[in-house]
């Protein structure tokens, strides 16, 4: 939950009420932890072993590559510890035997150890043309990934350095025009950069030079990825709607309606409404956020028309309603799920399987770049420079260019939301703002009023200071 999307279910479910829920025993809490650490153990086995002469490579760019992937994957998973739970134990070997006496690093050491690891790997990882598979580490995404943590430490300068690293590197350019697998079908540049077949940076049909470092999915293939599901938390459940004449709308779920979603996740109005001020913004179009689709059950009085404009049933105006709030195109494959999943494609009705994306998932696009950029030139006190980056975005999208005058932090969380609205994590940006409790009390309907100051900072997993029995793991404030 955070200022884009509601957890609909209840102040008991999740992390909703952040005051009595964001607890050192809440499981999930532990999970992250423990998913972190192993992670880091990894990396650090690699690093250990990786220039033993035993060990044999196709040459020495590759044995560089994975030292530069390890100390990528581990500054950001400490990027990650760092910004959820503050000071963390920072381990930089393999630990060989049972160890019970971590002590945390202070935030700036945590902090030190990404910069140095991100560094390294800048100099370890291969350039975009030398990428020898899809989804492997470059060059570029270290560089995006420096220009964060500099921010983070307020090193306006090398977060700019660093960023205009990427942004200037000719391998890398924005999607203007459209391409890839539906360039020839309805759509436009932007819900191009999400189909299937289209987020690699070579895809299926065309280059996507906006894709720096891209999750990889591959269907029906054994160990081929983490599926998204977020296709099913987001997506309404617009096939459960019982019109004002007591007949269902839909037939069921479809592939032309977005598969099976079950609504546990809402957009904010926030993310739905108050961002888009300008009609003009391509980033809203049709293409890219769905918001009436007609009724396709031809028992329905309704039949053939659109659902909300028609009023055909009354619990729209209800902002925690499952049922229907709009589909974005971006985290919903529309009229492009596997043939697996369709089990009627005349009428396009799907089983319970159509509830994932089916598609690889962007972890860093130039698009964040450029944001990132804005934010280092706003924190030097620059607005004409962070407006001209946001206006490449702008400009992009067929925008309203913005003054420099209006531009601060919001704006550009503003931006940030219409641009990478469910791609970012969300959630980790605005932690590491420190305004993650203000913006969930302005704009989550169900968690305003159920999160405190402290707990910008999650706690420290009650197991792992209770296993830690030969020094003190301290507890982060507010959670004793």
């Amino acid at each position: 939950p955070s200022d884009i999307a509601i957890d609909r279910v209840g102040l008991t479910h999740e992390l909703n009420d952040y005051r009595n829920n964001l607890i050192p025993e809440n499981a999930r809490i532990t999970q992250i932890w423990i998913d972190s650490y192993k992670i880091i153990f990894n990396c650090n086995v690699v690093l250990d072993r990786i220039d033993d002469e035993r060990i044999q490579f196709a040459d020495e760019k590759e044995r560089l590559q994975y030292k530069g992937e390890a100390l990528f994957l581990r500054g950001y998973m400490y990027r990650l510890l760092g910004i959820l739970y503050g000071g963390v134990p920072v381990v930089t070997r393999e630990i060989t035997s049972p160890k019970r006496d971590f002590v945390r690093a202070s935030r700036e050491e945590v902090w030190a150890q990404v910069i140095n690891d991100y560094s390294l790997a800048e100099q370890y990882l291969p350039i975009q043309s030398d990428l020898r598979e899809d989804g492997r580490l470059t060059k570029a995404a270290a560089q995006h990934a420096l220009a964060e943590i500099y921010i983070i430490t307020k090193e306006w300068d090398k977060a700019i350095a660093s960023a205009s690293a990427v942004i200037d590197n000719p391998e890398y350019s924005l999607i203007t025009q459209r391409f890839g697998t539906w360039k020839d079908k309805p759509g436009d540049f932007y819900s191009d950069l999400f189909r299937r077949g289209n987020v690699n940076y070579i895809g299926q049909s065309g280059t996507n030079t906006e894709a720096i470092w891209v999750d990889q999915f591959e269907y029906l293939a054994t160990g081929g990825g983490h599926i998204n599901s977020i296709t099913r938390f987001l997506g309404p459940s617009y096939y459960s709607i019982k019109g004002n004449d007591g007949n269902n709308l839909f037939i069921g779920p479809t592939n032309q309606n977005g598969g099976r979603g079950i609504g546990w996740l809402v957009p904010t109005d926030y993310m739905l409404n108050q961002v888009w001020s300008d009609p003009n913004d391509v980033r809203n179009s049709q293409y890219n956020i769905i918001r009436d689709i007609k009724a396709d059950n031809p028992k329905s009085s309704y039949y053939g028309q659109f659902i909300v404009a028609s009023g055909s049933f009354t619990n729209y105006s209800n902002p925690l309603g499952r049922f229907w709030s709009a589909i974005f195109t971006k985290t919903t494959p529309i009229n492009d799920f596997p043939e697996e999943v369709i089990l009627d494609r005349e009428t396009g009705v799907v089983s319970s399987f159509a509830n994932q994306t089916f598609n690889d998932s962007y972890h860093f696009r130039l698009a964040e770049t450029y944001l990132l950029r804005a934010e280092a030139f706003l924190g030097k006190g620059d607005k004409v420079s962070a407006a001209q980056d946001i206006n490449v975005l702008r400009g992009r999208a067929q925008a309203t260019p913005v003054e420099a005058s209006a531009v601060d932090i919001n704006y550009i969380l503003d931006e940030r939301a219409r641009e990478l609205c469910w791609e970012e994590k969300r959630v980790l940006t605005l932690m590491r703002l420190g305004l993650h409790k203000e913006r969930v009390d302005q704009f989550n309907v169900m968690s305003s009023g159920h999160i405190a100051d402290h707990n910008n900072l999650w706690p420290i997993p009650q197991s792992e200071i209770e296993r830690n029995t030969d020094a003190v793991l301290e507890q982060n404030p507010g959670y004793n």
